[in-house]
């Protein structure tokens, strides 16, 4: 697993498929055993974060990555950066940015997102 790749996916294929509502693309690209961590500190699985996707009634209209860094060890990754995102709950706009942790992992030779964590930035 290389840097280029891990971002190549994560902008590719995770961002992509959240805003092209590819919901089979991100159960391929999630882990059996993926966790989300939002910033109010609630967890979801990769079953509770494909459902609130689906049928939450949240959209992603943009995401931006920057400052990012992606440390390898072995099979395993981890990228950090700071994300901007503009989504839709529901009819509402919610700009966020963020702080994120994101962890992907080699299963089968294909990269794996196995762990999400966010922590809210102050709004610019």
């Amino acid at each position: 697993m290389t840097a280029e790749e891990v971002l190549r996916v994560h902008r590719n294929v995770f961002y992509r498929s959240l805003i092209k509502h590819d919901y089979d693309a991100l159960a391929d690209l999630y882990a059996n055993e993926y966790m989300l961590v939002r910033p109010d500190g609630s967890v979801l699985n990769k079953e509770a974060v494909l459902h609130d996707l689906k049928f939450g009634g949240l959209t992603f209209k943009s995401i931006e990555l920057s400052g990012e860094d992606v440390r390898i060890y072995g099979e395993t990754a981890i990228l950090t950066g700071e994300s901007r995102t503009l989504a839709c709950r529901n009819g509402k706009e919610l700009f966020s940015r963020f702080r994120l942790v994101a962890v992907y992992t080699r299963y089968a030779e294909k990269p794996k997102l196995v762990h999400f964590q966010s922590t809210s930035l102050p709004s610019e």
